[in-house]
């Protein structure tokens, strides 16, 4: 009865410890006499262990009044602390210590505390037990160290604070294991990695004689095998059974383990103990292209091809010189006066000079409008954004003009000449983008300073929105990747200009158009400090010679930023010159079948990793094309002129366009006939990977869409009223434009928006109730009973997109809007990434009305109404209006519960670009103080101005830039918060360039619902709510 009586005090106190419950613990022992308080139940378990694994800290000092063991012991050795290293109570282990309890006590398997802390992963456990002076090597019965415990179950973090407080890596457990053993058995890659540069044995061998080498290789854990072979492991030791890491690996068929050990000089020839080659169990196992491989490193092949993959010193030879302007500006006279020499320089300027005497008089004497009406560029005064089919030159150059040059004392470049033509420009992103090249920008001088002017800005603007910038944003708003830009003014010898004393044109309007354009785009350019005043015929004047000079500066502060040449390059070039002329009609490759063509003809040892890093050294050097197509296939054109010229140029050109059929579309056998020498399948393949055309069905036929040459005008009527089928109509729209400067741009983005979305009605299936109409800068989209119309509006400077459906499916017709919205955003972010655009909300009052030009409310307008807390917005000259969320949300109270409104969004979803202009304004000195120190005050951060204003992970990283940054740890802050401090301040412009930037709001779909905007990665303005895309990556690097 005694015994009874115990055991039910013994339950109801596990209880009452479990639930934490010290009041009920302590009217129990209270009531209780002659109760053993260090009693157990059937597995030795006391109340101490219940109350340590739950932390219980009070309940552990109360049970320690009433005489409790604190080094007691359960059935398996288990000591109150072994029970709190399980669960993670690091407070308790710190107690116990307290208390003088032994932390390296060993239980009935000889682990102890710091064992089981490592291997159920409590980081800080093992921080607390090793900084408290706890055995960290200590090993249990199978001789496992905490580090093999961590290491077998996978705990990265437990890892590095083992490895970091200095335990043993080479210890071995009863099979001669290592804790890097145990890594690579178990597939913990970064574990692996992380022991390795800690300096763990590569080369021990367990009781099997395995190194680690030994399962990476057969596992195929090739990050671990090219550390270990880089470490400098040896390659070559067998196991037991004289299998070395090359023979494991060919028998499970990881031919890029197999090239990388072959790489670090693993023998070939060398045979297991049954006399059996790497080659031979690549072959049994049906591995035939490792064997192939193997066959082919015969000693002096091999040593060859190792050497070619050798790093060098030597920098790139070569880099792309991409030049700009508008048409008659004089960019192919420019290439061609460059690539003279100066004999053959002197034979041009002396034809030039004859051909001129030649000529029809100079119109120097003409007036401004008569040179405008001569040369067809009186549209260019004010550089209207509406797209352009004139011609104003016969011999303009087709597409982009790609050709290798090389100039005296500069050396080697691919140039790449972008006409002028204005249907080229939607596919110009393609070949825009990067940085680690020189791009010139030409003006005419002959032209009024007004056009010259208007053109320059416009390209600078035009490359701008192409580069992606990239972080960190640096002093004044500044990208680390800025391109280089180099000014150029044509026909000086036209309007008379002088020379200074060192022999060179210069020019006032010229000088003027450089200071602009330093001061509105230094932050994103490295403009050369001097603009070259050319008379683009005379090859060996003063001032080509000082323009070949700074390409050569210029070229040599690139190449110091890039990856050296090696061999393998060298060799890659001249095959690459050999395809082009063996595949002279379709020089183009699958990435699958250019690495393994690669492999074949140049290197067989290459890894993915080589050739990677060959097809981008080739893209800088302008060598070849890559273009990304869908999963598996992408592309890679051997011969950039080919696609620039000979196709796009062609299909493209004004002479094309004025055949073309109007509605855009063409069969494969239409196509045929506009290129007969090229497979019409396979040069289409490549245009739609371009997104210059789409695939689409036609009454069962299969035709190709090429929005570009879509010229079928608006038919009557899309978007009339019908109160037959829509009695009771909702309304709604979104006009997107970019900001002033870049507006003119937008015209060019268009077409890529059209083939997006024939290719969404695509996906949608044939069973969709979906109809799409497209023609010449217009689309209607119908699904169900929704219809939306997206047109090229205010003079093709923005795009809008409206919908409307009945009033019972206003939800939908909300969300069918903000996919639209969407989409467009994110073509915008793929095809301009530099680019600031507005999103503005249009009346859903006067749309419904069908007002011509509907009023637009500017993000502007509609933060600054949720600033205020008001719900209305007037419609101006009128006394008419309207509910905030009937222009955002159709008025629809399920919607408002997904939505997020701007001024509540975090703070981090302030897009890339808008933190940059807002640097550019705070970064800089205020003449009251109203700079980012003083709102870094504003937004309580008084304390971290020292670290905010000392060098951080960039030496010149924007001060403003790291404010944002440090105040967007706090998940509270949101935009709205930043708007009323930059309000307190005094600094409207700050408020202005982010409330125009910004998105006024955002939708989050409930838990479990489908967004339909799902699979489409968009960004505001190139939000930074994803990784910022590589400089290096291939795509990149092809532009």
């Amino acid at each position: 009865m005694e015994e009874e009586e115990e055991n039910f005090v013994l339950t109801a106190l596990f209880n009452a410890t479990e639930e934490a419950n010290i009041e009920g613990i302590q009217e129990l022992l209270k009531n209780v006499t002659n109760f053993d308080i260090n009693q157990t139940n059937k597995h030795g378990e006391s109340v101490l262990h219940i109350a340590a694994s739950g932390g219980h800290i009070e309940i552990i000092e109360l049970l320690l009044t009433k005489g409790i063991n604190l080094s007691a012991k359960d059935k398996h050795g288990d000591s109150a602390v072994f029970w709190a290293a399980r669960q993670g109570q690091v407070k308790v282990i710190e107690y116990l210590k307290s208390q003088d309890v032994s932390l390296d006590t060993q239980n009935k398997s000889g682990e102890a505390p710091i064992h089981v802390a490592a291997r159920y992963g409590h980081t800080h456990v093992v921080e607390y037990l090793a900084a408290a002076g706890a055995d960290i090597n200590i090993q249990d019965k199978e001789e496992e160290t905490p580090l093999h415990c961590a290491a077998s179950r996978g705990n990265l973090e437990c890892v590095k604070v083992l490895v970091d407080s200095g335990a043993r890596l080479d210890l071995t457990d009863k099979r001669g294991c290592t804790a890097l053993h145990m890594a690579c058995r178990r597939h913990h890659i970064n574990i692996a990695l992380t022991l390795i540069h800690g300096g763990a044995s590569l080369d021990m061998q367990d009781i099997g004689g395995e190194t680690p080498l030994h399962p990476a290789a057969k596992e195929g854990l090739l990050p671990i095998v090219q550390t270990m072979c880089a470490f400098g492991c040896k390659v070559d030791l067998c196991n037991k059974g004289s299998g070395t890491a090359l023979h494991l690996a060919s028998r499970s068929g990881h031919i890029e383990v197999v090239r990388c050990l072959m790489l670090a000089g693993a023998d070939s020839d060398r045979p297991n103990k049954d006399g059996i080659t790497g080659e031979i169990m690549a072959l049994a196992q049906g591995h035939t292209d490792i064997a192939t491989l193997l066959a082919r490193m015969k000693p002096d092949f091999k040593e060859g091809y190792i050497s070619q993959l050798c790093p060098t010193k030597i920098p790139l030879g070569r880099i792309k010189l991409k030049i700009f302007g508008h048409s008659n500006v004089g960019k192919t006279t420019l290439i061609e006066s460059l690539k003279c020499g100066y004999i053959s320089g002197f034979f041009r300027k002396s034809s030039w000079t004859r051909a001129s005497g030649n000529s029809m008089p100079s119109n120097n004497n003409l007036t401004t409008k008569e040179k405008g009406a001569e040369n067809g560029i009186h549209r260019h005064n004010s550089l209207p954004s509406q797209l352009s089919f004139d011609v104003l030159n016969s011999n303009y150059t087709k597409g982009i003009d790609v050709q290798h040059i090389s100039l005296t004392g500069a050396g080697d470049f691919t140039v790449w000449e972008f006409s002028g033509y204005e249907p080229y420009y939607m596919m110009y992103d393609h070949f825009i983008g990067d940085s680690n090249c020189i791009h010139f920008v030409l003006f005419n001088l002959d032209e009024p300073i007004e056009v010259q002017r208007a053109q320059s800005m416009y390209w600078l603007h035009f490359i701008r929105s192409r580069v992606p910038p990239h972080e960190p944003i640096g002093q004044f708003g500044t990208i680390s990747n800025k391109a280089h830009v180099i000014l150029v003014a044509t026909h000086a010898d036209k309007v008379g200009c002088s020379r200074n004393i060192r022999g060179e044109f210069v020019s006032n309007d010229a000088s003027l158009i450089h200071s602009e354009a330093v001061q509105q785009f230094g932050a994103d350019f490295e403009i050369c400090d001097q603009v070259f005043v050319v008379d683009s015929n005379v090859a060996t004047s003063a001032e080509m010679k000082a323009l070949k000079n700074k390409l050569a500066v210029i070229k040599t502060q690139i190449v110091k930023t890039l990856p050296t040449v090696n061999g393998f390059l060298d060799a890659a070039v001249v095959q690459l010159h050999a395809w082009c002329k063996e595949t002279a009609f379709f020089p183009v490759m699958p990435w699958h079948d250019f690495a393994e063509q690669i492999r074949s003809k140049v290197n067989p040892l290459a890894s993915d990793d080589h050739l990677r890093e060959i097809v981008q050294n080739l893209q800088l050097m302008g060598e070849v094309i890559y273009i990304e197509g869908e999963i598996d296939q992408d592309l890679v054109v051997v011969n950039p002129q080919w696609l620039c010229t000979e196709i796009l140029g062609q299909l493209l050109s004004h002479e094309k366009i004025m055949q073309s059929r109007v509605t855009g579309c063409f069969t494969a056998d239409d196509f045929q006939l506009m290129f007969p020498e090229v497979e019409a399948t396979d040069m289409l393949t490549v245009l739609e990977a371009l997104e210059i055309c789409t695939q689409c069905e036609n009454d069962g036929d299969i035709e190709y869409e090429f929005p570009c040459l879509n010229f079928i005008e608006t038919l009557h009527g899309l978007w009339d009223k019908d109160v037959r089928t829509l009695p009771n109509p909702v309304y709604g729209g979104v006009r997107v434009q970019a900001l002033a400067g870049m507006s003119n741009q937008m015209v060019h983005i268009f077409p890529r928006l059209q083939i997006h979305l024939r290719r969404m009605l695509i996906q949608e299936g044939p069973e969709t109730e979906s109809d799409l109409y497209q023609w010449y800068h217009g689309t209607k989209y119908c699904t169900a009973n929704l219809e939306c119309l997206l047109t090229m509006e205010m003079s093709d400077q923005a795009i809008e997109i409206k919908v409307r459906g009945p009033d019972t499916n206003a939800s939908h017709a909300f969300y069918l809007l903000d996919e639209m919205s969407t989409l467009t955003e994110h073509i915008l972010n793929e095809m301009c990434p530099g680019m600031l655009y507005e999103k503005h909300y249009l009346s859903p009052l006067q749309l419904k009305e069908h007002k011509r030009k509907p009023h637009s409310y500017t993000p502007h307008d509609l933060i600054a109404k949720q600033l205020e807390n008001y719900t209305k917005l007037s419609l101006p000259d009128t006394e008419i209006t309207e509910e905030l969320k009937d222009v955002l949300c159709y008025g629809s109270t399920d919607i408002q519960s997904n939505v997020t409104m701007g001024v509540d969004l975090h703070v981090s979803h302030l897009s890339l670009n808008t933190r940059r202009e807002f640097s550019k304004l705070l970064d800089r000195p205020d003449p009251m103080g109203r700079d980012w120190c003083l709102l870094a005050v504003k937004l309580d951060l008084a304390d971290t101005l020292p670290s905010l204003d000392a060098p951080g992970r960039n030496q010149i990283q924007s001060r403003t830039d790291k404010t944002l940054e440090e105040w967007a740890r706090d998940h509270d802050n949101t935009i709205g918060k930043l708007l009323f401090k930059l309000k307190d301040l005094g600094r409207q412009d700050a408020v202005d360039i982010v409330t125009k930037t910004m998105p006024p709001m955002k939708v989050f779909p409930p838990e479990g619902a489908v967004s339909p905007d799902e699979g489409v990665d968009t960004e505001h303005n190139g939000e930074a709510t994803s990784e910022v895309p590589s400089n290096n990556s291939s795509t990149t690097l092809s532009r």
